[in-house]
């Protein structure tokens, strides 16, 4: 009989529910003995759980950014985060329906990929579901203490760093497997970057830089296009505006919107083509998106860090000479244009993440 994985997330941010994605992209396209369903936990639990993690969560990062940091920080001690999980524990009765769905599923094995729903659901599930295997994908290059829980059998972290922050905060080294991080199979396709030059309409052979500068200001943002279309050498710039419509509408109703070397996406499905076609990507350090710069061997110049995981996401890529941290306009255009300097890189972890991380988490299951 097939074995059957529960893959659960939570849309608080988007990089947990990447995560989550791209292990059951790969399980569909690799694995088609495998039963594997990707749960959204947002779209089954009560409207106060949601609340509690996502719109906390987003009124924080949004509005007191520092105190969200100053949070991360004094929780990331073995005393205070033991306390917080014991106070997540609170939130299990409006989250009835969500336990019951995943209990009906009887999954051989569960994958989180957020700790915040793991320490709600995994001492449950431990209780109702007899034999099934525990795991948690660690979304950020920090091991943070909230992710000591006894319930877990399984950690999947990104690389050996965050191995030891673990072991730091108490969660046994034999637990712990160096996966890397999960990034979905459309960046391993093999792709011609002249064709998607091509495709978009970039026929000269100027370097391209990609940015994403939903988390700028928006009295930064023009200013800063326009330093990064007026340095020597001339570039290609990509601004993906992520779906924010008031920023697509500025940047294409001022003066930059006809430059023809300026390329404007309001939305995209295709980001691993953006990201393929580019030199240097200009974004936040969110955990899958420096997985996905790793995976493709691109430099990140990073804008402001949420204090807390980004900030140590940030503190990895610039350890390992993988991004630059940038603190403001001139920085970003000097750290683009450092960084172009820079031609011929290779991958991090020396060989594919996905082999490192969807394969050896799903091995690690069908092999219990």
């Amino acid at each position: 009989m097939a074995k059957k994985i529960l893959i659960v997330s939570m849309t608080v941010g988007s990089g947990h529910v990447r995560a989550g994605r791209a292990l059951a992209e790969y399980a569909d396209k690799y694995l088609p003995d495998l039963l594997v369903e990707h749960l959204n936990a947002a779209d089954i639990a009560s409207p106060l759980a949601r609340l509690f993690n996502q719109k906390m969560y987003e009124t924080m990062i949004s509005n007191f950014p520092e105190l969200w940091g100053r949070a991360y920080k004094a929780f990331d001690h073995r005393v205070s985060a033991e306390a917080l999980r014991h106070i997540s524990q609170l939130q299990a009765p409006f989250c009835k329906k969500l336990v019951r769905y995943i209990v009906s599923k009887r999954p051989d094995g569960i994958i989180f990929t957020y700790v915040g729903i793991a320490q709600l659901l995994s001492p449950i599930c431990r209780k109702r579901l007899d034999g099934v295997n525990i795991g948690m994908v660690v979304t950020d290059y920090h091991g943070h203490s909230l992710y000591n829980m006894p319930a877990i059998d399984r950690y999947f972290v990104a690389d050996e760093y965050v191995k030891d922050e673990l072991v730091s905060a108490g969660v046994a080294g034999e637990r712990i497997q160096v996966s890397g991080m999960p990034v979905s199979p459309s960046f391993y396709a093999k792709r011609s970057v002249r064709e998607l030059k091509t495709k978009y309409g970039l026929t000269n052979r100027q370097p391209v830089v990609l940015m994403m500068p939903n988390f700028l200001s928006r009295d930064e943002v023009e200013p800063t296009i326009a330093e990064l279309l007026a340095r020597k050498p001339a570039i290609n710039l990509i601004v993906v505006a992520s779906g924010n419509k008031d920023l697509y509408y500025q940047i294409s109703a001022s003066p930059l919107g006809d430059r023809s070397n300026l390329t404007l996406i309001n939305w995209t499905d295709a980001m691993d083509e953006f990201m393929r076609l580019a030199d240097v990507v200009i974004s936040k350090p969110g955990g899958m998106t420096v997985s996905e710069c790793i995976s493709l061997a691109k430099p990140l110049v990073i804008i402001n860090p949420i204090p807390g995981q980004e900030e140590r996401n940030a503190r990895f890529m610039e350890r390992n000479n993988l991004g630059i941290i940038a603190r403001d306009r001139r920085q970003i255009v000097d750290g683009v244009f450092k960084s172009l300097r820079v031609r011929k890189r290779k991958n991090y972890f020396g060989q594919s993440l996905e082999r490192n991380s969807c394969k050896e988490i799903f091995d690690y299951f069908l092999n219990r």
